[in-house]
């Protein structure tokens, strides 16, 4: 059996429906195979089938699998197998089934033959309704990841952001398949995002990039890790952690120019005896914030602050009393100043297929990608105009389709009136009129076979996040984080 895609929809409650995508063979096989390799997040699976669609042997098939439960309609009485079976009389029942009976982290594998069924079965089981789609493909985000992993010195710790769900991508099952990767970190830029990781079963350790005390209690809960960045902070949570007697590891940034957070070097010595004077409180990490590591006219900079960081952490070490673990890179750093590697990295958009320096751009795949279906097609008669305003002037004649999605769902209303161009049937399509909150039209005069359902690419390997993002006049990491949530996330993994 050659390599195999599988199509994972991120949902509700940590759990996550996996399928094989249309016009694929239906071999059960495969999906018991993804189920086998993929941790069960302290979950259950959940085989749901029609048994129509199912192979003969399939009773067999399931000996020795991770499925716990099977839920299906057009069974035999007598047909039985070693896990649970409820054994209902149609799809309708589903529905109610699943209506009555709440999952969390569970990993549902969908085999039902009628591709109408399996949308409709979805959406009462759970999964997004919307049809506007981000497809991540996460053997993109591995190649990603290991094309900055070449690129280190070997034993070099990595920590992933994915913070602001996951840079769009969606945090659950990014956060899930980075862990299976194997990284050492991810990071979150605030507690609920740590928390939503463990809770959907995230065991890899996670870094608290903004620390709010009155979140508290809820790093002692999620065992999440805070970054510090000055005193008053630190002293409240010394005072917090002596007083419930628990340990806790802690990350501390300095400021060597960023300007944002973080202890000002010149307080390494007060901070190091500090620290050292405390029963409950031990450095994981030290870390610095680069401002311009893309910037090559800002190297001198970037230099000055690699060096004001290396001087405070000598000088906190020596007061602590043993060397802590530094990190400084990110992704742009990483492809430009490989010799400050140190312990760690910390890489972001990178791994998602972006890189500011253009260093590793060309090793880098396309992970993310939004999507929309057509919802109708029409032809201007005259006098006619598309949108809000009026603002869509086209000659008589001309094919409008409208997209469902808008800029409440990552298609901001300045890419309206031909400033983007989006991809159907292969081709590129202005943007025609304003984009509305929750549609937008394109001028599809030019490209034929464009019909309601048919699939327009708003950003992916064409046209490029960058693209998008240099008409925006932005930059990817916005492009990327827009994509709203009601947006279904989709993830493509082959196994």
């Amino acid at each position: 059996m050659g390599p195999v895609q599988v199509e994972i929809i991120g949902g509700e409650n940590g759990n996550a429906y996996v399928r094989l995508p249309a016009g694929s063979s239906p071999q059960l096989e495969l999906l018991l195979k993804y189920a086998g390799q993929r941790p069960s997040y302290g979950g259950s699976c959940v085989l749901v089938a029609d048994r129509e669609a199912l192979p003969e042997n399939w009773t067999s098939q399931l000996q020795g699998s991770t499925v716990d439960l099977v839920v299906g309609w057009g069974f035999e009485e007598e047909e039985s197998t070693e896990c649970p079976f409820v054994a209902l009389k149609s799809p309708a029942a589903a529905r109610q089934y699943f209506g009555r009976h709440p999952f969390r982290n569970t990993l549902f594998l969908v085999f039902v033959g009628n591709e109408p069924a399996i949308g409709d079965l979805l959406g009462y089981m759970g999964a997004p309704l919307h049809q506007a789609t981000l497809q991540v493909d996460l053997n993109a985000l591995f190649h990603n990841l290991e094309a900055h992993r070449s690129a280190l010195q070997p034993g070099t710790a990595v920590a992933v952001m994915v913070k602001a769900n996951a840079y769009g991508a969606g945090l659950i099952e990014t956060g899930r398949a980075l862990e299976r990767a194997g990284v050492d970190y991810l990071a979150v830029a605030y507690a609920d995002e740590g928390l939503q990781l463990r809770r959907a079963g995230v065991e890899c350790p996670i870094m608290v990039l903004n620390t709010e005390i009155a979140a508290f209690e809820h790093f002692i809960q999620g065992q999440l890790e805070p970054v510090v960045y000055h005193f008053q902070l630190l002293r409240k949570l010394a005072a917090m952690l002596e007083e419930h007697q628990v340990d806790m590891p802690v990350h501390l940034e300095f400021n060597t120019g960023m300007n944002r957070l973080g202890f000002e070097p010149e307080e390494a010595q007060a901070v190091g005896d500090f620290i050292s004077g405390q029963a409950h409180i031990r450095v994981a990490t030290t870390f610095a914030h680069l401002a311009a590591s893309g910037a090559p006219e800002h190297d001198g900079f970037t230099e000055q602050q690699m060096a004001k960081f290396i001087a405070a952490c000598t000088e906190l070490d020596r007061h602590l009393g043993y060397r802590a673990p530094r990190h400084l890179l990110n992704s742009g750093g990483v492809a430009r100043f490989p010799q400050y590697d140190m312990d760690m990295v910390r890489l972001g958009i990178g791994v998602y297929g972006a890189d500011e320096t253009s260093v590793l751009q060309p090793k880098l795949r396309t992970v993310m990608q939004l999507q929309a279906c057509i919802s109708q097609v029409r032809t201007l008669q005259a006098g006619e105009t598309v949108g809000y305003s009026r603002a869509g002037q086209l000659p008589v004649g001309s094919k409008v389709a409208t997209l469902g999605i808008g800029y409440a769902d990552g298609v901001p209303r300045a890419l309206s009136r031909g400033r983007h161009q989006v991809l159907i049937n292969g081709q590129l399509a202005p943007i025609a009129g304003n984009v509305c909150m929750d549609m937008c039209m394109a001028d599809v005069t030019h490209i034929p076979d464009v019909e309601a359902g048919s699939l327009a690419t708003i950003f992916g390997a064409e046209p490029t996040v960058e693209m998008t993002a240099e008409r925006l006049g932005t930059i990817p990491y916005e492009v990327f984080t827009n994509v709203g949530p009601r947006v279904r996330r989709v993830y493509r993994e082959t196994i």
